[in-house]
């Protein structure tokens, strides 16, 4: 063929791009993928719908049993069933029609079924627990969902395959539907956890979430995407939650939760889903406390003064929020007092306000950083938190943050008091080398951290965690404190017949360890002195104990740690990179670790199921 200007030469056969075959090919696209691409939206809303259904599932164990235990096995179940209900739906008989007539249903007995199971919550653990729900309530919808969507898809693809002229017309379309199908699968294994987390968050964050009203809106969706005679049946169930079922909050539920509550000895006085989880505040009806809780969690408690006594701050139940207003007492050299004019001191983790309520009635100017806006007021409405306070309602890793990258903002702090916990484990990402070397550049010269550990010390985990603190603050600005002494060794060693796989594994010593650290090492000014303490804490005064009993017994620190078991395990980990750099945490090994904090969150617990009774945890 000549050249031709304009022309571009092909070995590809002119009658492949003829008119009237382009015309054919556009005409089956047409057919086949219009009828598919919808079904495949539908199937893919439907499954996004039921991953939602799942994460509030989920979600509504954290009360029971914690977010770390919830968590365990939760994703592979949903993952694994939802994948194989895409991959063996042409195994099941009935039409798309005929499953989706169930799903609301079958969403609704979940919600029965798994608030059933929460009264066995203490005989399964949080272990079984878990897992035993996500089988019996999860997985059904899942399984149902799963099989919907995919006969969705493969009823569309028969119907499209009767419709093209020729077979050679039917493969575009064919080819796309086992193309889209692949893409369903494969997204039904990789996201639980994406679209449907990030919407939870988004209500949490808004104040519309509410774990079971959540129950019956799902409930009413899948009723409403596939309408049957048979969603008569929710309408009793339907009343029962919004009238009569406890976990639905409003005025009358909650007369309904107290009738149960009393039996166990206590009293609910307030209660609202916030961004970190569930918060409720109770009172003991025997012994005259009052805590606050979170999800599975207690952020603290304090003694309920006598009608008509009146005190400067209140009694604290636990003695470590009495130990970290000791952050005072320090003294960097002998003989030293700081003046209280300028003192200032930053709180991050506000719990029921135990120490920020101290240390101003102390007269010190105090920043408290906490991420729960309903924490802030229930601390302020029900544990009479003084109002002469700065809040600041942020994630600490945001406020952190800032504070580095902004140069016009440059304060400093006397005292630091570091004390989180979240999900039944030790927040890390608040134990990183980057987030506890921005708190030491926001230190005064003079200035002291206290940080509370809240964890077993026999786990790894807490190991690196301590390693780090040392690394950022130098073993020789810091002294470490247990909240009571030291459990006694085991008298004889673990049996070699055991058949636990952690036999020969230290006892479990879960525990509040507190550190004490300075701002700047005193020995690299006095290298004399490196065979001494750091610092010393100056005797309390009657001043010190703000009128408090509990602050007369346990303010001074008494039961000290040595810290050289965890700078020796922690240079362990280093496996030779350096004096300090291997056992370290650093910000991107958090993702890591996470899975290693299992053992710790089974620890709290079994604390915090011997601190409330079983009926007041399964009862939220």
């Amino acid at each position: 063929m000549p050249k031709i200007k304009g022309h571009v030469p092909s070995r590809i056969n002119d009658k492949t791009f003829s008119p009237k075959r382009t015309a054919s090919v556009w005409k089956t696209i047409r057919f086949n993928l219009g009828p598919i691409t919808i079904s495949s939206f539908k199937a893919y809303c439907l499954i996004n719908l039921t991953l939602f259904a799942s994460e509030i599932l989920r979600s509504s164990l954290d009360p029971v049993y914690g977010s770390i235990p919830a968590s365990r096995y939760h994703g592979i179940a949903t993952s694994t069933a939802l994948f194989a209900a895409c991959s063996t739906s042409t195994l099941w008989k009935g039409s798309s029609q005929d499953w989706a007539r169930t799903l609301a249903l079958t969403a609704l007995g979940a919600s029965f079924m798994q608030i059933y199971l929460f009264r066995y919550s203490g005989t399964l653990g949080p272990i079984a627990g878990p897992l035993i729900s996500a089988l019996i309530t999860t997985v059904p919808i899942i399984l149902t969902c799963g099989i919907t969507a995919a006969k969705e898809l493969t009823q569309a693809i028969e119907k499209t395959a009767r419709r093209g002229t020729s077979q050679k017309d039917r493969v575009p379309g064919s080819s796309i539907a086992r193309l889209l199908n692949g893409v369903l699968s494969l997204t039904a294994y990789r996201e639980p956890k994406i679209g449907s987390h990030l919407l939870l968050e988004w209500l949490r964050t808004k104040g519309l979430y509410s774990r079971i009203g959540l129950h019956y809106i799902l409930a009413t969706s899948y009723a409403c995407l596939h309408t049957s005679r048979y969603h008569l049946l929710l309408i009793p169930p339907t009343l029962q939650i919004a009238l009569f079922n406890s976990y639905f909050p409003h005025p009358y539920s909650n007369h309904i939760l107290n009738t149960t509550l009393h039996k166990h000895g206590y009293s609910l006085i307030a209660r609202q889903e916030s961004t970190t989880g569930y918060i409720s505040v109770l009172d003991n009806l025997k012994d005259g406390f009052r805590v606050m809780r979170c999800d599975h969690s207690l952020l603290g408690g304090s003694w309920i003064p006598p009608a008509g006594y009146v005190v400067r701050v209140h009694e604290p139940i636990y003695a470590v929020f009495v130990m970290l207003e000791a952050v005072r007492l320090v003294q960097p050299e002998p003989g030293i007092r700081r003046s209280s004019d300028d003192e200032n001191a930053l709180v991050i983790g506000l719990g029921i306000g135990t120490t920020p309520s101290a240390l101003l009635a102390h007269n010190i100017s105090t920043t408290i950083l906490e991420i729960d806006p309903v924490v802030h007021a229930f601390a302020t409405e029900y544990f009479s938190l003084p109002g002469n306070h700065t809040a600041v309602i942020q994630d600490a890793l945001v406020f952190v943050s800032d504070r580095q990258s902004n140069t016009s903002n440059k304060e400093k702090y006397t005292y630091i008091i570091h004390d989180v916990f979240t999900g039944g484990a030790e927040p890390l990402p608040l134990f990183t080398v980057e987030f506890l070397q921005g708190l030491k550049d926001m230190l005064k010269p003079e200035g002291v951290i206290a940080i509370n550990y809240a964890g077993d010390l026999s786990l790894p985990t807490a190991t690196r965690v301590i390693f780090t603190i040392l690394s950022v603050f130098s073993p020789h600005s810091c002294r470490l404190f247990r909240e009571e002494p030291a459990p006694a060794p085991s008298p004889s060693p673990p049996s070699l017949s055991s058949s636990s796989p952690n036999s020969n594994s230290p006892p479990p010593d879960f525990t509040n360890l507190v550190l004490f650290c300075l701002a700047t090492n005193p020995h690299q000014a006095h290298p004399h002195a490196r065979n001494q303490k750091p610092f010393s804490f100056r005797p309390p005064v009657a001043a010190d104990f703000l009128g408090s009993q509990a602050r007369a017994e346990h303010l001074l620190p008494r039961w000290e740690v040595d810290a050289e078991s965890f700078l020796h395990d922690g240079r362990k980990k280093g496996k030779g990179k350096g004096k300090w750099e291997g056992g370290v945490i650093r910000a991107k090994d958090v993702k890591g670790m996470e899975a290693g904090q299992m053992e710790s969150a089974r620890g709290h617990w079994r604390v915090m199921r011997s601190v409330l009774p079983d009926g007041v945890w399964e009862n939220w």
